[in-house]
């Protein structure tokens, strides 16, 4: 789908500016505080992207929205950190136990009836 495609062209993006942010490698090219933007706003329509084709296609039958919404926590955590604002770690930990969560519950997940099929023959 097309929504996946431009999520991974933008994911790709972002990780490159991170790349530029943290270890400085072609600063030379954009500055720091352009790829801080940078990551925020590719990050933010990969993030978007990914939740869209998510809730469109129709074979996504494993994804769970609980870790969508984990994952929309921990990226406004992680803006949080970038820009030094309070309570970044606290929102971070949050984000990371809601996507935790998401491993072990899944209210969306249609039940099968594959056993009962089995128990009645």
């Amino acid at each position: 789908m097309i929504f996946k495609r431009i999520g991974s062209v933008c994911f790709a993006f972002a990780f490159l500016l991170a790349i530029i942010v943290m270890t400085g490698y072609g600063s030379d090219i954009i500055s720091k505080s352009m790829a801080r933007m940078g990551i925020i706003l590719f990050g933010a329509i990969a993030l978007l992207m990914n939740l869209l084709s998510f809730r469109y296609d129709p074979q996504a039958e494993g994804n769970n929205l609980i870790f969508w919404i984990g994952s929309a926590i921990i990226f406004v955590g992680l803006i949080f950190k970038m820009q030094h604002y309070p309570f970044n770690q606290i929102i971070l930990i949050v984000g990371l136990g809601v996507a935790g969560l998401s491993f072990f519950y899944n209210p969306f997940k249609k039940e099968s009836n594959q056993d009962d099929e089995l128990l009645d023959q």
